[in-house]
């Protein structure tokens, strides 16, 4: 079944996300149980909000499983683009709710800052992250499925929230004046992207739905 599943390349990539997600869970919930234990209110919300992350890329993984056994072609595409859109505006909500995240901590300077050997291995969770996030983007931009698209944007974003954390802990640690205004600054910059690339999807959305109504082929 695996050997199946492998030669597919939506299917791998489905499956390495669902992988992901499974670790991803488990740091989420490892996160919230130190911000509780710590008392740090800036930990507990980054948890929420790693764990909320979590929760719309595990819906995008169930709604590509359903999908599959959907033999319709427009009743596919129709699931799929729901899911795309669902995904843009949840994306645009992320957006905001992370720059608040990143404003507080600007204006607040409430933030927890990793000390010892910990800190080498958050920054080598965050660049991993980035780096399967950039490789997904460029080896499998060919996959036009949206549910993947979705997945790839999740991965890009999740990579970004933990640049941020990483950043922040770097620069404090070379005793930087403006360690976490600055963090909190790049932070505020990725919400914007954030905010742009959901945006992006809903009128991407748009633009295929009218496509497909007129009869045009939307890879025109």
């Amino acid at each position: 079944m695996l050997a199946y599943y492998l030669r597919n390349a939506q299917d791998r990539t489905a499956i390495v996300n669902t992988a992901s997600l499974v670790i991803n869970i488990f740091i989420g919930i490892g996160k919230l149980v130190l911000g509780f234990y710590l008392l740090s209110g800036w930990f507990i919300t980054n948890a929420l909000y790693y764990l909320v992350l979590c929760a719309a890329k595990g819906q995008a993984l169930h709604m590509y499983t359903v999908a599959k056994k959907i033999e319709s072609p427009k009743q596919k595409y129709d699931l799929e683009f729901s899911v795309y859109k669902r995904s843009g505006i949840f994306l645009c909500l992320l957006g905001v709710s992370y720059m608040l995240v990143c404003l507080r901590m600007y204006l607040a300077r409430d933030v927890f800052i990793f000390d010892g050997f910990i800190v080498y291995l958050v920054a080598a969770v965050a660049f991993t992250k980035l780096a399967v996030a950039i490789y997904g983007n460029i080896v499998y931009r060919q996959l036009k499925n949206p549910i993947i698209s979705t997945l790839k944007m999740f991965n890009f974003i999740d990579a970004m929230v933990s640049i941020v954390v990483t950043q922040t802990t770097l620069l404090t640690m070379q005793a930087s004046p403006y360690a976490i205004s600055v963090s909190a600054l790049f932070g505020m910059a990725c919400s914007a992207l954030f905010f742009l690339i959901g945006i992006y999807m809903l009128y991407k959305k748009k633009k295929e739905s009218l496509s497909e109504e007129e009869g045009v082929d939307p890879s025109m």
